[in-house]
């Protein structure tokens, strides 16, 4: 299980699930790593070429468009649930035999802060 799993089973902020309703929680997820703490113009017709059909695929930012055409969302950073997420998957990654220090380097932590997040849980 990576930690974009892990996050797709954890409870949206509020906004964040009215938008997962409509693009799924994938989509929705995709959006608060690129665009989170920000708003953002969801416009009524999307060129193929406009960055939320970059982001989600035009699919998605169609579903996006019909819903939320012509409003600006702003977009939560989730950065609760990002660090609850993140720090899981620490846990996960160490206890499947991973060293601290690649832990450090992957998650741009330094030594000490891995130590403080698998000392919390312990």
């Amino acid at each position: 299980m990576n930690g974009l799993d892990l996050i797709l089973q954890e409870e949206l902020p509020g906004s964040l699930e009215e938008i997962a309703e409509v693009i799924g929680r994938e989509g929705a997820l995709k959006l608060v790593y690129e665009c989170g703490g920000t708003r953002i113009f969801i416009p009524r017709k999307l060129r193929v070429q406009h960055k939320l059909v970059t982001l989600l695929g035009h699919e998605q930012a169609k579903r996006l468009s019909l819903h939320f055409g012509g409003e600006t969302l702003t977009v939560v950073r989730a950065a609760q649930l990002l660090r609850r997420t993140r720090n899981r998957e620490i846990v996960r990654r160490y206890d499947a035999g991973e060293g601290v220090r690649q832990l450090a380097r992957d998650h741009a932590l330094t030594e000490r802060q891995i130590y403080a997040i698998l000392s919390s849980v312990s």
